[in-house]
C-alpha cells in the first residue's frame, strides 16, 4: 500500500515543488462558512471532520449532478443503483444502504436540501446549478440531524434571492450531442419581497446505442445512459418586519433518462436447452449493445426512465433579542419515478431479465430551533415530526415477454419448447406447474409504507473559565420515536413469488454526543469526540416473508480531530482518525442465489467494527496557484454474521462500497491577460478496490481500483457590453478509462463513462 500511495501522490509533489518555484507571495485560504450545527460558524472552529464546496469550486470543478461530488471526496462512495438511472446509494465511511430505491429499507446518510430531509435518493442526479455550497459531515450525526444518519449528512445549500437586479446565463455543448443551459434571473427587492428564479435545461444522448435487427415496430428500445433534464427553482425572500426572515422555494424537476448498461463478461459454452449457448464474453466498455448468443448487434426492450421530483420549504427566522432566535422549517417533498432496466442477457443462461419500478413518496416534515448564546455558553433545542408515506410496485419478467403500450404482459415462447402441465396439455403456459420450469413472469407486487417520527434535541457548547479559554465542552441528547407500519400486496397470480404481508414497528430511541475541543493556538486545535446513531428498522421488501421485519442498526463513533492553519493562512491541514461499532448490522441475505434470486431477506445480525482516517489540505502555493488534497482510510472487521440459515459467515461476509484507500487531488492556477484572466483547473480522483456484493459465500464480486482525471480551462472577467463574460472548454476522463464500476453477481457488469468533453459561454450582469 505504501508504494501505491507514493506513486499516486508524486504529481501531486511535483505540483507543489512548481508552485513553490513560481514565487514565494503567499496568499490567504478563504474562510469557509458552514451551518453544519444548525447556526453559522467557520469550518475550522467546529469539532466535526466536515468537507465544503463552495459555488466557485462547483463551477471550476464543473460539478453538475451529486455524483460528480462522490468522486471528488474520498470518504463518500455514490454508485449508481442497478435498477434506475435517476438513484444513488449512499456510503460514508463504510456505512451506505446498497438497496437505496426500495422504500421499505432507510439510508444512512442523511440527505438536507436547505434543512429539510429528503428519505429518498431517487432524483438525486437532478441539476446543481442553484446551489450556493454543499456541506459533507462524516460521521453519526444522531443528536442534531436524527436518525438515518448514522454515516453522516449531506446538506445543500441554495442560494438565496439577492434584492437586486442580476442575470446569469451558462449555455454549453459537448459530444455525445449533449447541451446545457442554465438561467439565474434576481429581482430587484419591493417592499421587502424580493425573488430569485432559475431553469435548468440539459439533453445527453445515451452513450451505449440500444439497436439491432430483432427491432419490432412500435416497441421502446431507449438507449442506455440517455439523460434529459429540465428543472425549475422559485425562491423568495421577505425581510419587511425588522428582526423576522421568511424564506419560500419551490423546486421542481423533471428526468428522463436511460439505466446502466449491464453486459455480460461470464464464461462461454453450452447452458440452458432453452437458449442458444454463450459464445461471446464482453470485458471491456461496449459502445452499442450485442447479445452473448452469437456475439451480434441486439436490441433490448427498454422504456424510458422518468423521474418527477417537486419540493416546498418554508423557513421562518425570528429574532428574540440579540442573544436569542426562533426558526421554524416546513417542508414537504413528492417522488414519482417510474424506472426501467433491461439487464440485457448479462447473466448468462438466464434470459435477459427486465425490471420496472414504479415508486410514489410523499412526505412533510417540521422543525422548530431556538439557538441562543450566553457569555460563555451556546446552545440548539428544537422538536422535529416527520411523517413519509409511499407506494412501491414492482414486475420482472425475461425478455422472452414483452409489455404492450397498456402494460399488459405478452409472451413470446417461440424459442422455448412446449412445457407440459399435470395433466399433460402443452397448450397452455399459465398451467400451475408452468413457473417451475421457466418463471418468464413473476408478476406484480406492491409495497405500502407509513412511517412517523417525534423527536426532541438539544446541544450545548460551554467554555470553561480555565486554560485562556481555550477549552470547549459540547454535550448533546436526542429522543427519538419511530413508528412505522408496511404492507405488501400481489396482483394474485398463481407463479408470483411475492406473497401478501404486513409488518410494524414503534421504536424509541437516545442519541447522544460528547465532545471536548481544544484551541492549542488560534490556528490549531484537537477535538476528542463519542457520537452515537441509529438507522431505522424495516421490512424486506423481497423477502420471502414480508411479515418478519428487521430491527434497528446502532452506530457508537470515537474521533480524535485535528484543525490547523498555518504560514498566515495559506496552508489548511484537517485531520481526522475514527473507530465506530455498528450493533446489529443490517445484512441482506440470498436464501436460493442459484434457483431463486429474486428473493432477498434483510436481517439483523452481529456487528462491525469500522476503523479509518481522513485527511483534508488545502494550500494557496502564490496568490495564483491553489491545490487540495483530500485522502481515507477504511478498514473493518465483522463478527457473529449469523445467517438466517444458522451459519457464521463473518469471515466471508463484507463491507460493500468501501475501498480501504481513496484520495482526491486538484489544482488551480490563473494568469491574468489582457482581456481578463486564464483559469485552469484540474483533479484527479481514486479508489482502491471495493466489494459490490457483501455475501462472498458463493465468489467475490469486487469492483477492481480506478482513477478519473478532469480538467476546466476558461478565459473570464471579459468585459463587454456591461456584463462579465467567460468562456471555458471542459473535459471528464481525459484517459478514457474504460474500468468496470458495478457488477452484479460474477458476469454483469457496467463501466465508467467515456471521456466527455465541451465548451461553455458563461454571461452575467
Amino acid at each position: 500500500m505504501p508504494s501505491i500511495l507514493f506513486r499516486k501522490a508524486l504529481p501531486l509533489a511535483v505540483l507543489m515543488a512548481s508552485g513553490l518555484a513560481a514565487g514565494n507571495a503567499f496568499a490567504q485560504l478563504e474562510e469557509v462558512i458552514v451551518t453544519a450545527q444548525k447556526r453559522t460558524q467557520s469550518l475550522q472552529d467546529i469539532p466535526i471532520s466536515i468537507y465544503a464546496y463552495d459555488s466557485e469550486a462547483i463551477e471550476s470543478m464543473r460539478l453538475i449532478d451529486a455524483q460528480d461530488i462522490g468522486m471528488t471526496s474520498p470518504s463518500l462512495q455514490m454508485p449508481s443503483y442497478p435498477t434506475s438511472s435517476n438513484n444513488m446509494a449512499l456510503f460514508i465511511r463504510g456505512i451506505g444502504n446498497a438497496d437505496s430505491v426500495v422504500i421499505t429499507k432507510d439510508p444512512t446518510v442523511g440527505l438536507y436540501y436547505d434543512g429539510v430531509y429528503a428519505a429518498r435518493s431517487s432524483g438525486l442526479l437532478a441539476d446543481l446549478a442553484e446551489l450556493e455550497r454543499v456541506e459533507i459531515l462524516r460521521g453519526p450525526q444522531g443528536t442534531l440531524y436524527g436518525r438515518n444518519s448514522t454515516a453522516g449528512a449531506i446538506n445543500f445549500i441554495s442560494a438565496k434571492p439577492t434584492g437586486e437586479l442580476g442575470f446569469k446565463q451558462t449555455a454549453g455543448v459537448g459530444n455525445f450531442d449533449s447541451w446545457r443551459s442554465t438561467s439565474h434571473l434576481n429581482l430587484p427587492s419591493m417592499a421587502g419581497f424580493s425573488a430569485k428564479l432559475t431553469a435548468a435545461l440539459s439533453d445527453r444522448d445515451g452513450w451505449v446505442d440500444n439497436s439491432g435487427p430483432n427491432r419490432q415496430p412500435g416497441l421502446d428500445y431507449t438507449d442506455f445512459y440517455k439523460k434529459e433534464n429540465e428543472g425549475y427553482r422559485v425562491a423568495l425572500r421577505y425581510d419587511g418586519i425588522e428582526k423576522f426572515l421568511a424564506d419560500y422555494s419551490f423546486d421542481y424537476s423533471d428526468m428522463t433518462t436511460g439505466p446502466g448498461y449491464f453486459q455480460y463478461g461470464g464464461p462461454v459454452g453450452g447452458l440452458s436447452p432453452a437458449y442458444e449457448p454463450v459464445t461471446d464474453s464482453f470485458t471491456s466498455r461496449l459502445k452499442e449493445t450485442r447479445t452473448p448468443t452469437g456475439g451480434g448487434k441486439y436490441a433490448y426492450y427498454l422504456p424510458d426512465t422518468k423521474t418527477k421530483v417537486e419540493g416546498h420549504n418554508l423557513t421562518l427566522s425570528y429574532e428574540i433579542n440579540d442573544q436569542l432566535s426562533l426558526k421554524s422549517i416546513t417542508g414537504y417533498r413528492n417522488l414519482d419515478d417510474d424506472a426501467s432496466q433491461n439487464f440485457a442477457q448479462s447473466f448468462g443462461d438466464t434470459g435477459s431479465l427486465e425490471v420496472y419500478t414504479a415508486t410514489d413518496d410523499d412526505q412533510f416534515s417540521q422543525e422548530l430551533q431556538l439557538v441562543g448564546s450566553a457569555e460563555r455558553l451556546s446552545y440548539v433545542a428544537g422538536l422535529y415530526y416527520y411523517n413519509e408515506n409511499g407506494d412501491q410496485s414492482e414486475r420482472q419478467y425475461l425478455d422472452r415477454a414483452t409489455v404492450d403500450q397498456t402494460g399488459i404482459i405478452a409472451l413470446d415462447l417461440t424459442n422455448f419448447p412446449p412445457t407440459p402441465c399435470s395433466d399433460g396439455s402443452t397448450s397452455d403456459p399459465f398451467c400451475t406447474d408452468f413457473a417451475a420450469f421457466y418463471p418468464l413472469y413473476l408478476g406484480e407486487y406492491t409495497v405500502k409504507t407509513d412511517i412517523e417520527s417525534w423527536a426532541g434535541f438539544g446541544q450545548a457548547t460551554w467554555t470553561p473559565n480555565i486554560l485562556n479559554d481555550r477549552l470547549d465542552l459540547t454535550a448533546g441528547v436526542r429522543y427519538t420515536d419511530d413508528q412505522r407500519d408496511a404492507k405488501r400486496t400481489n396482483d394474485g397470480l398463481l407463479w408470483n413469488s411475492f406473497g401478501p404481508g404486513a409488518s410494524s414497528s414503534d421504536k424509541d430511541k437516545f442519541d447522544y454526543t460528547a465532545v471536548a475541543d481544544y484551541n492549542w493556538t488560534d490556528a490549531i486545535s484537537t477535538y476528542t469526540k463519542v457520537a452515537t446513531g441509529f438507522r431505522s428498522g424495516g421490512s424486506s421488501r423481497n423477502g420471502l416473508d414480508f411479515d418478519q421485519a428487521f430491527d434497528q442498526e446502532t452506530v457508537t463513533s470515537f474521533e480524535l480531530g485535528w484543525k490547523s492553519q498555518f504560514m498566515d493562512n495559506s496552508l489548511r491541514f484537517n485531520a481526522a482518525a475514527f473507530y465506530m461499532e455498528v450493533d446489529d448490522i443490517i445484512l441482506d441475505y440470498l436464501p436460493d442465489p442459484v434457483n431463486n434470486p429474486q428473493f432477498v431477506e434483510v436481517f439483523n445480525s452481529g456487528n462491525a467494527d469500522i476503523y479509518g482516517a481522513e485527511i483534508d489540505m488545502q494550500a494557496a502555493i502564490t496568490e495564483r496557484f491553489l491545490i487540495s488534497f483530500n485522502y481515507a482510510y477504511v478498514d473493518y472487521t465483522i463478527n457473529d454474521a449469523i445467517f438466517p440459515d444458522g451459519s457464521d459467515r463473518s469471515d466471508t461476509t463484507e463491507l460493500v462500497w468501501a475501498p480501504e484507500n481513496a484520495f482526491a487531488v486538484s489544482t488551480d492556477y490563473s494568469l491574468p491577460v489582457s482581456i481578463g484572466e486564464l483559469q485552469f483547473h484540474l483533479d484527479y480522483s481514486w479508489q482502491d478496490s471495493q466489494y459490490a456484493l457483501a455475501n462472498t459465500e458463493f465468489g467475490d464480486v469486487e469492483v477492481a481500483a480506478f482513477g478519473l482525471l478532469n480538467g476546466r480551462i476558461s478565459l473570464a472577467d471579459m468585459k463587454m457590453f456591461s456584463a462579465d463574460w467567460q468562456f471555458a472548454i471542459w473535459g471528464k476522463n481525459l484517459a478514457n478509462r474504460d474500468d468496470a464500476n458495478y457488477l452484479i453477481g460474477a458476469t454483469a457488469s457496467t463501466y465508467l463513462q467515456p471521456r466527455t468533453y465541451g465548451a461553455e459561454l458563461i454571461m452575467e450582469f
